[in-house]
């Protein structure tokens, strides 16, 4: 690829790690990477690849807790509404 092209995809990285876009991360990583011309270039993308995955993997661990939670709380909610003998009568 262009200079242009990888120099494009590192800005288009930093904005989407600056606004915390998932979506674009998440594409991102899907995404073969540039041909960069230079070892500081390559340095850059590197150094942003680190950063986008730690973002994606907070994002994860923070999903997964909150699944964790509801998964709980279903699980306290069908067992204390089959165990209740409480009836409600109006």
């Amino acid at each position: 690829m262009e200079r242009r092209n990888s120099t494009e995809w590192i800005k288009s990285l930093k904005i989407a790690i600056i606004n915390n876009d998932l979506e674009k991360l998440e594409e991102y990583s899907k995404r073969e990477l540039p041909e960069f011309s230079s070892i500081d270039e390559a340095k850059k993308a590197l150094h942003l690849i680190h950063q986008a995955t730690d973002i994606l993997t907070k994002e994860k661990n923070k999903i997964g807790k909150t699944l964790k939670a509801l998964k709980q709380t279903q699980s306290y909610s069908n067992s204390y509404s089959q165990n209740s003998s409480f009836e409600f009568k109006a």
